[in-house]
């Protein structure tokens, strides 16, 4: 197997992105990681990302054109046209309607492009009751279900989700929609069209938890969130460490290393279902134990007994962690950092088989 080393995937796919923020410009910007030629169309004063959060604006602008056209003249909807003669893809990120009211109902595009393949990205479907209601990530996370099971168990919900989950979950799942119609048209010849809900994004990953929930007869968030040695917990340099020790075997060897092997004789500790049960108190055991030394003693010692223990690291000391620095590029000329696709495409060697050996002679 070899890294690929001539054209990427998808050379020559031509992408016009007229979405701003974050969903839409990220997803175009994996598209750009992967070979295609993404034109950013903006307004005349530019992505407001720019100004809100220029370091995310850098990054979800990286391998792009910039074009900035007033679609709400003449003059710039006709310069849209001429982009769109030559475009695979066109991703959109208006409210439901809007592009209707600017001369470029999807329907009517793809009539006069037939292999264009129009991807919209809005809050919640261009469909259905809250089609109209204006939104971000908070909220989306609101309608799906994931932002009840945020924050402490027995507390209330977290707004703070460090990244916002329903509108990268949308990039993704715009991404892997478009990819997929590429696909679809080289079988069939035509393109297009999917419309991506951040809320349906959201939902989409509540899933496996929502399963739980229901398999369980809707249990409360307590007790559907309670997990034994399943926590954050801050050590003696003030530090966190992220604990997941859930199968049998990993608590046993976690009982060790804390030296608590009279754990193992209680009871209520002897299966995963009853460390969740009384998680409670037993979180809170291993928070005192865990205040008794420094972070990285910790790591060390767990690591040695082969346990899923690990530093919480903060975005500077990812850039000095020995493993997960692999996937993190300088920007040239630039302060800020990109991080790689987490996947590399390995193109298989060709062998010569003994039939096709026996041909060439």
């Amino acid at each position: 197997m070899r890294t690929i080393d001539g054209p990427q995937p998808l050379d020559g796919v031509r992408v016009v992105d007229l979405s701003l923020l974050i969903p839409g410009p990220w997803a175009t910007s994996m598209l750009a990681d992967l070979g295609a030629d993404v034109v950013h169309v903006q307004p005349p004063g530019g992505d407001p990302l720019q100004d809100m959060m220029p370091g995310a604006y850098r990054v979800v602008g990286r391998g792009k054109k910039v074009v900035l056209l007033d679609l709400k003249s003449e003059e710039g909807r006709g310069r849209l046209l001429d982009l769109l003669r030559d475009c695979d893809v066109l991703v959109e990120g208006f409210r439901p309607g809007t592009l209707q009211r600017l001369g470029f109902a999807p329907d009517s595009i793809m009539a006069m492009f037939p292999r264009l393949i129009v991807c919209s990205l809005n809050g919640y479907g261009s469909e259905g009751t809250y089609r109209d209601r204006p939104g971000h990530d908070l909220n989306y996370l609101a309608a799906s279900g994931l932002l009840s099971m945020s924050g402490e168990p027995s507390g209330r919900p977290y707004p703070g989700g460090g990244v916002p989950v329903a509108d990268l979950a949308g990039s993704l799942f715009a991404t892997q929609g478009i990819l997929a119609a590429l696909l679809l048209r080289q079988q069939t010849g035509a393109g297009s069209r999917l419309d991506v809900p951040l809320a349906a994004a959201a939902l989409k990953l509540s899933e496996p938890r929502m399963a739980e929930y229901d398999e369980r007869g809707g249990p409360a968030k307590a007790e559907l969130m309670s997990r034994g040695a399943y926590d954050v917990f801050r050590c003696r340099d003030g530090s966190w460490l992220a604990v997941a020790c859930m199968e049998d075997r990993f608590w046993r060897g976690l009982c060790r290393v804390l030296g608590r092997e009279d754990w193992l004789e209680r009871e209520e500790y002897s299966s995963y279902s009853g460390r969740c049960h009384h998680a409670e108190r037993l979180n809170a055991d291993l928070a005192d134990e865990f205040a008794r030394a420094d972070r990285d003693v910790w790591v060390e010692r767990c690591v040695a007994a082969d346990l899923p223990v690990n530093a919480v690291l903060d975005f500077g000391e990812i850039g000095d962690d020995v493993h997960m620095r692999q996937w993190l590029d300088r920007v040239p000329n630039e302060r800020g950092r990109s991080v790689r696709l987490p996947y590399a495409l390995l193109v298989a060697e060709r062998t010569t088989t003994t039939q096709e050996a026996g041909r060439t002679r």
